[in-house]
């Protein structure tokens, strides 16, 4: 970890990053619906099977760490690969950096984004992986990475500390 303003908490297991992601997605009612849509009997069947293996989750060593300033920090990283960005948001590409997508018009008007640039959850826990070379990927939080990315632009303080969860 590369970045003096993200501070080491301490190691911790995949088993508990996997619980942290599961408190904050699997009782939202829109991943439950998607999770289904996709021909998954549950929120957790579906990230176990399209999320963690992919990424090798559980191979990886785990640590959380926080910062008082995410805003800054995270429009440095970049989103993950998922289909789903990658067609609409990406322009084709395997990822982008937080900083462009705040630029994209269709990034600022999703509705979600909007509500969490106003409340941001300063409970939530972002999950990300640190790629050799030290890029950083994030696999869950994507839309709390774009407010937050959105508020660095817009300079809009953010007052808390934010947890992440980093496997390398």
């Amino acid at each position: 970890m590369n970045d003096s303003r993200i501070k080491f908490i301490r190691n911790c297991h995949w088993e508990e990053v996997f619980l942290l992601w599961y408190k904050n997605e699997d009782e939202n009612p829109d991943w439950i619906k998607l999770a289904q849509d996709k021909g998954y009997a549950s929120w957790a069947d579906w990230r176990l099977n399209e999320h963690v293996k992919r990424f090798d989750c559980v191979n990886k060593q785990w640590a959380l760490y926080e910062t008082s300033n995410p805003s800054q920090v995270v429009v440095k990283w970049s989103g993950g690969p998922f289909s789903t960005w990658v067609e609409r948001y990406y322009d084709g590409q395997q990822s982008r950096k937080f900083s462009e997508l705040a630029q994209r018009e269709d990034i600022q008007s999703i509705n979600k984004i909007k509500r969490l640039i106003g409340d941001y959850p300063k409970d939530s826990v972002i999950t990300a992986i640190e790629k050799e070379g030290g890029e950083m990927i994030v696999i869950e939080g994507m839309h709390r990475c774009c407010a937050l990315a959105l508020m660095a632009q817009r300079d809009l303080p953010f007052s808390d500390k934010l947890i992440f969860a980093i496997g390398k």
